[in-house]
């Protein structure tokens, strides 16, 4: 597979471009997004760096599933199984050096292909409400969690219902952040919102807890507002109807919360993405409050990066480990660089390798599916080697779903930045609002 250097995102976001100069920024629903395809000149790049077609003949690439056959797609309506295999990484659109959404055109065939909804596999409908399972779960996480990972049990579930035997479920954890959140003490200063997601509420709760103890040792104060899950596998998967009822609802509810100048912060970097583009350019909601969430959102490592970086560095203390950092391809699609590892760096005695592989594989519920986890495991292979011959103390990663894929094809423990963060401005500077290490976060 052609890496794509890590160094080549540290600035731009891509090799091409920068977030200011995207051409493709703004694009307000599909229409807009397919007339980008005159803009592509066939130069190739998006199919020398598809993690998808280095590794399966099955797809032809995003150059001909994407521009290429949308020539054809206005034309008429044609019969084709190519977009099921993209996983919609997002490399492609990402190395593009003329603004060609590729991603998001072959997503929208993907959407025509399984016709308004219709026609979509049971097993993606219930992947596609991780927030569901993890109400439901929180009855009895521990009766869940055994259900959930039981040999037996998913080897039945991948017979009968497509969903890979060996696919990284999380762990249910219940209200666990939500609880911690309740009895937080924080400090008065300036606000900002959090957008959890279903992966802090439900399975992931300490970069929850990590997040808010790191921005509230930068003097902020932290607002939840009790948001559902964004819906990106909705839309990645082409159930749109579905998703356009919960895109409403999560910009009305951020959008309420939401006091001019604010910052919504995200430790999702899938989940900042699809606020920050993926409403406007799928569904065409560019209300009002779409518009102001959209303007608002961050990557949280991002938003520290802007704002409190002298305040961060003069809080950070030592933490004496060798750690393995893999920015998520979903990253690489903001155009912002790569803000975590920036922020890494400035931690006393932690060395930082860096990722050379553009993708672990994953791709959100992509590498769930009992045909396509080979295609997943193939992509994630490089990763997983580097990773090995590394041998570090903790992998690092930005995005949920990757850092599930990763720890449990390596066996090495995969944490957020903030967790890193969070550690390390614990040991500078503990208390006064919560002992992180009490609460689970890692040092």
């Amino acid at each position: 597979m052609n890496q794509i250097p890590a160094n080549l995102f540290l600035r731009s976001g891509s090799p091409c471009k920068d977030r200011e100069s995207t051409a493709e920024d703004g694009l307000d629903g599909p229409g807009a997004v397919i007339e980008t395809m005159d803009n592509c000149t066939k130069c190739g790049a998006c199919q020398t760096y598809c993690p998808v077609a280095s590794v399966t003949a099955q797809f032809h690439g995003p150059k001909y599933c994407g521009p290429q056959s949308q020539r054809f797609r206005i034309i008429e309506n044609i019969k084709e199984s190519a977009p099921s295999l993209c996983s919609g990484c997002g490399v492609c659109t990402s190395v593009c050096p003329n603004g060609v959404a590729i991603t998001d055109l072959i997503t929208i065939a993907k959407a025509d292909m399984v016709g308004g909804d219709r026609f979509l596999p049971f097993t993606q409908r219930l992947l596609n409400r991780p927030d569901l399972f993890g109400k439901i779960a929180a009855v009895a996480p521990g009766f869940a969690n055994f259900i959930l990972h039981n040999k037996p049990l998913r080897r039945l579930a991948h017979r009968l219902f497509g969903l890979h035997k060996d696919a990284p479920l999380p762990r249910f954890h219940g209200a666990t952040f939500r609880r911690w959140l309740a009895q937080q003490q924080q400090p008065n200063g300036p606000l900002v919102v959090y957008f959890s997601g279903c992966s802090v509420e439900h399975y992931d709760p300490t970069v929850g807890i990590a997040a808010v103890g790191l921005l509230n040792r930068l003097g902020l104060r932290v607002d939840v507002p009790d948001t559902a899950c964004c819906a990106l596998p909705m839309l990645s998967s082409g159930e749109w109807e579905a998703a356009e009822k919960r895109a409403k609802g999560v910009t009305g509810e951020l959008a309420a919360a939401l006091p001019p100048e604010t910052a919504v912060v995200s430790t999702s970097t899938s989940c900042s993405l699809t606020l920050r583009q993926k409403y406007q350019r799928y569904l065409s909601l560019n209300d009002q409050a779409a518009r102001a969430v959209a303007d608002a959102v961050q990557d949280i490592c991002e938003f520290i990066r802007k704002n409190h970086w002298e305040s961060l560095r003069g809080k950070l203390g030592p933490i004496n480990k060798r750690v393995f950092y893999h920015g998520p391809c979903q990253l690489h699609q903001h155009g912002i660089g790569l803000p975590a590892l920036e922020l890494l760096r400035q931690i006393p005695g932690l060395e930082v390798v860096v990722s050379q592989s553009n993708c672990c594989g994953i791709a959100g519920t992509y590498g769930y599916d009992r045909k396509k986890h080979g295609i997943s495991m193939a992509i994630g292979l490089s990763l997983f080697e580097q990773i090995a011959s590394s041998e570090p103390d903790m992998v690092v990663c930005d995005s949920e779903t990757c850092r599930w894929h990763i720890e449990q094809a390596t066996g090495v423990n995969c944490q957020h930045p903030v967790e890193i963060l969070a550690a390390s401005i614990e040991k500078s500077t503990p208390g006064p609002y919560v002992n992180l290490a009490s609460q689970g976060v890692p040092s």
